[in-house]
């Protein structure tokens, strides 16, 4: 899948593969080693070919938060392997995404950022995804803080929320929220 995933890479004219380290076990702890070394392997396979690996923080998966994410990174130190810093699925984990979990972050290993926004739900229990802007997700201090911090790669709308009545009408709420965000932050 990883030749295949830089073949694609190649064609789409793009250095960036997306990852993920494997669905989420109880306890990774006695697999956590053999998950680092296969990251680290499948870097440097990508390194070969000039396409960097965006390790994506993900629930189902095994690193989830940015804690997560940056316990990794210190251990695969590759520079072939960034994070895909997804805010919206470190709040889903109750990790409080800006600007708790982005300070654990090491800045010069971020290589991509998704964009939605998490509402919790009404019992208290669990998020529901919500339209950019309309969230718990400080978005304003995150785009501050990437600017600050010298990102200069893409930042993508993530499109869960589905609220809008279609699912375009939910993207354009999504993406006029964002930009009124990124425009508050002086991003854009």
């Amino acid at each position: 899948m990883l030749d295949r995933s830089i073949e694609l890479a190649k064609a789409f004219q793009t250095d960036r593969v997306r990852c993920f380290d494997f669905w989420r076990l109880d306890d990774q702890g006695p697999y956590r080693v053999a998950m680092n070394e296969k990251l680290r392997n499948a870097a440097e396979k990508a390194a070969k070919k000039d396409v960097i690996l965006v390790l994506e923080n993900e629930p189902a998966c095994n690193t989830a938060t940015a804690a997560e994410a940056a316990k990794v990174l210190a251990v695969v130190t590759s520079s072939n392997l960034l994070v895909n810093w997804d805010p919206g699925n470190a709040a889903e984990q109750d990790e409080k995404p800006y600007p708790d979990g982005y300070n654990l972050l090491p800045k010069n290993r971020i290589g991509h950022c998704h964009c939605k926004d998490a509402v919790k739900k009404p019992d208290g229990k669990g998020y529901a995804w919500a339209a950019m802007g309309q969230g718990i997700i400080d978005w304003v201090g995150q785009f501050k803080a990437l600017k600050r911090d010298g990102y200069h790669f893409a930042v993508s709308l993530e499109t869960h929320w589905r609220g809008g009545g279609t699912p375009e009408e939910s993207t354009r709420q999504s993406w006029t929220g964002m930009k009124k965000e990124l425009l508050e932050a002086g991003a854009i």
